[in-house]
């Protein structure tokens, strides 16, 4: 038998507490003769010596009980050897988590190189004769060694080497494929190790999403770090007022786990020069927006906001780009209310540009940004192919609905390049109009319109399409409840209403100019206008006439990209950047795009997952977690070959108080009614 926890066995000799409270307690009486008494002595003598094995037998429980706490306390645990030698064959997965979380400093050290630490010392449990695995915890991140081996010093030297990334953490995908690799191992030893710092935001979702049923592992979590207060850029955005070149930029600051009130202070620079400053401070948990506003240029802009840094400097600062330039917007259909709305004086930042209805096709498309179809009865299955295509090379739609739309050739065509939305017949058309009377207020489309009063209230819709949205995001209805405007994925948006005035006055309002903008300018920030990719996120760039090899320029240095058919259009595939910050594609006489790539912002949070979620959402594997600079080696021989006893001697402990319960009342005996008559009846 081995311990866990051997200093609790100083706790052992409390056993005597009781043994020397006893003996203090015991009276020296001097005995008195008394005739008269003679009869009463016989007849108490069996009842004294009972009384005597009564209080012996307690006195032993109580002995027992505060030895087997102790004993419960020290982890005593049934050993067969040590946890480095004389094993049997093992296939072990070790999992480290090089998520950019584990870049924090503590103290004078970061995190990461105490998992490195921890991730060697495993090491000395194995040797040639096991099965070895190492995998990342990082989200897209490549195996330390995924052939399985039983050379340590290899694996010590690539474990020595092993960088924390700046992705996000992504524990599922490694458990999941060291849960398969040891199930098909045919050594009786199945061991997983995950060395973490147990983020929540890591771990799985749903129950049971890491599902070890049938692979006979065990799971030992290996807990490094501590959870520390943190402040993170959490996101950027851009808008441009309609009518105006104004460019406004939001920065939304959060703070974890602290409740100080205390400022931290923002910077804005621009191109390498520093705009503005800001304080903020929010609370635990708390989110605070401050606005900035950017110079009118047109070209490029390129920036950072950034945090004084802080323990986890990775979150700290969050990039831009913009390419401020013209956006070709391509009308197909009734054009004159749109192309009226989108440039009423030929000129801005939204250029239209009107396709014939009929014969639209990939070459019509070509330097096309958005494409608005306007109450177009149907799409041939070619012109639906160009759509399709300009989709998936980043372009984006707008559909208006009206009274010369095939709904059958729509629902089996049209609809399912877009979503999964199917109109279901038209409505209205008696005396009387709806109204658009809720709106999400939050979505960019309406950021514009900041009134507390509706100002659709007072726009007529005399008839409209029912629509059912599918999975699409409903961002207005109307008065009967009724979809007005259905948002599908990022690059689409559905209004059951014509751009025109045959069913609604929606187009002689005021505020069809600035909709039409701000439905624009939210459609192009999804596709370029403000464009933010994540670590580890492949990059698609697609341009209109370009063909040749392009340079790609980053943080790191400068590569070559080429061209590749990107839907039926030219664009790059770029493999995911590694490194945040902002990239420039260039030819040999232009800039073809500038974009910004930052880190996972839900990486900011560092609560940990409690144990209870842990164990609750892995199926089939028997997990144990230890924390800090427990001992590593004790923890694997319980896991290899021990079995702690510590439950049972807890268990044990109870029953007997149980019993020191039941004896020191004398339930027993007034169960049998032995103690019903006083003494003096048997005299």
């Amino acid at each position: 038998m081995n311990f866990l926890n051997p200093l609790y066995l100083f706790a052992a000799f409390a056993a005597a507490l009781p043994i020397i409270i006893h003996l203090l307690h015991r009276q020296r009486v001097r005995i008195e003769e008394f005739p008269s008494l003679e009869f009463v002595r016989k007849m108490l003598r069996r009842k004294t010596r009972r009384f005597r094995i009564k209080q012996l037998l307690l006195l032993i429980i109580r002995t027992l009980i505060v030895l087997l706490i102790a004993l419960a306390l020290a982890r005593p645990t049934l050993m067969s050897g040590s946890a480095a030698s004389g094993h049997m064959p093992t296939t072990a997965v070790i999992v480290l988590d090089n998520s950019y979380s584990m870049g924090r400093r503590e103290g004078n050290r970061v995190v990461f190189e105490v998992a490195r630490e921890r991730t060697l010392e495993l090491l000395d449990y194995f040797d040639r004769k096991d099965e070895v695995y190492i995998l990342t915890g990082a989200s897209g991140g490549m195996p330390v060694n995924e052939t399985g081996t039983g050379d340590m010093e290899k694996l010590a030297r690539q474990v020595a080497e092993a960088e924390v990334t700046f992705s996000g953490t992504d524990l599922v995908t490694p458990l999941r494929r060291a849960a398969a690799i040891v199930k098909e191992s045919a050594n009786i030893n199945r061991e997983i190790y995950l060395v973490s710092d147990m983020q929540r935001a890591g771990w799985p979702s749903t129950p049971d999403e890491i599902d070890g049923s049938g692979s006979g592992a065990k799971l030992l979590v290996v807990d490094v770090g501590e959870e520390i207060p943190n402040s993170c850029v959490k996101d950027l955005s851009f808008r441009i007022p309609s009518g105006t070149d104004d460019l406004y930029m939001d920065a939304d600051f959060q703070r974890y786990n602290s409740e100080s009130g205390q400022g931290r202070v923002a910077e804005v620079s621009l191109k390498g020069n520093l705009l503005e400053r800001a304080v903020f401070s929010p609370g635990d948990g708390a989110e605070e927006r401050e606005r900035f506003r950017l110079p009118p240029a047109a070209g490029i802009l390129w920036g950072d906001v950034r945090l004084a840094a802080d323990r986890l400097e990775a979150d700290d600062v969050r990039y831009f780009a913009l390419q401020a330039r013209t956006r070709r917007v391509g009308i197909v259909g009734d054009a004159y209310y749109v192309r009226t709305a989108l440039s009423p004086e030929g000129g801005g930042l939204l250029r239209p540009v009107e396709i014939e209805e009929g014969g639209l096709g990939s070459a019509d498309l070509a330097g096309i940004d958005i494409l608005i179809l306007s109450n177009v009865p149907r799409l041939a299955p070619l012109e639906i192919e160009a759509v399709s295509s300009f989709m998936e090379g980043g372009g984006s739609v707008i559909v208006f609905l009206g009274n010369r739309v095939d709904t059958g050739a729509y629902n089996r065509n049209l609809l399912p390049v877009l979503g999964d939305a199917a109109i279901e017949d038209v409505y209205g058309g008696e005396s009387g109009f709806y109204s658009i009377d809720r709106f999400e207020r939050d979505h960019p489309v309406f950021a514009k319109f900041e009134s507390d009063e509706n100002p659709f209230e007072d726009i007529r819709f005399y008839r409209f399409m029912r629509v059912n949205p599918g999975s699409g995001s409903v961002i207005a209805r109307f008065s009967d409840g009724s979809a007005a405007a259905v948002q599908m994925g990022d690059r689409a948006v559905l209004f059951t209403f014509p751009a025109d005035d045959s069913w609604t006055d929606f187009p002689l309002a005021a505020q069809f100019l600035p909709f039409m903008h701000e439905v624009s300018l939210f459609l192009s920030s999804t596709m370029g206008f403000g464009e933010n990719y994540v670590v580890g996120e492949e990059v698609v760039v697609r341009v209109a006439r370009h063909e040749g090899e392009a340079q790609l320029d980053g943080p790191t240095g400068t590569s070559l990209v080429f061209p590749q058919l990107v839907g039926h259009g030219q664009g790059y595939r770029i493999d995911p950047p590694p490194f945040p910050g902002v990239y420039f594609l260039k030819s040999a006489d232009e800039t073809l795009s500038v974009f910004a790539v930052n880190v996972d912002a839900a990486e900011s949070d560092l609560y940990k997952i409690s144990e209870g979620d842990m164990g609750a959402d892995i199926a089939g594997m028997d997990v144990r977690r230890i924390r800090g600079a427990e001992d590593l080696g004790e923890s694997i021989s319980v896991l290899r070959r021990g079995r702690e006893l510590s439950h049972t001697f807890i268990w044990l402990a109870l029953l007997l108080l149980l019993a020191e319960t039941v004896i020191a009342s004398d339930l027993l005996t007034r169960f049998r009614g032995a103690d019903n008559n006083d003494a003096f009846e048997h005299l």
